[in-house]
């Protein structure tokens, strides 16, 4: 019980650091398309930096149904992210890094990029375990032989 609590408290950690590690490099980018003109007031910033937390909590706290043996793998994957990507748009959305309906197009525009990086996140960290969890079982193999 112990040791489930220690992980899902590290990958809420990682979580959160590689929230905040993209809002910086997008932040960068964003200062660099405005040439330094990149005005954050009103406390926009702090904000924009609890968010990311935020959308890092929203992701990796759910990673503890990844302890319950009792679902599938395909459950834990859709309860994992049915939590982590409402959290991630809601905290974008209340933010502007979606934009406004007022342009559709760039509003379907950002919302798909958006998503997508999510996907590939996950996709980079699922593949990162899959490996992890094989050269596990194959020293735990060599060690039975």
């Amino acid at each position: 019980m112990k040791n489930k609590w220690k992980t899902v408290v590290i990958d809420t950690l990682i979580s959160m650091g590689t929230a905040c590690t993209l809002f910086c490099l997008i932040g960068l980018v964003f200062d660099q398309i405005y040439q330094g003109n990149f005005s954050l007031d009103h406390y926009r910033f702090t904000k924009m930096v609890l968010g990311s937390m935020g959308i890092g909590l929203g992701f990796g706290l759910p990673t503890i149904v990844y302890h319950d043996q009792r679902l599938s793998r395909n459950m834990q994957i859709l309860i994992h992210l049915g939590i982590g990507i409402p959290v991630y748009f809601v905290i974008a959305a209340s933010l502007g890094w979606i934009g406004s309906l007022a342009d559709p197009v760039r509003f379907a525009a950002v919302f798909i990029g958006q998503f997508a990086v999510i996907v590939v996140l996950f996709l980079l960290f699922r593949h990162y375990n899959i490996k992890e969890a094989e050269r596990i079982n194959d020293q735990l193999k060599k060690r039975n032989d």
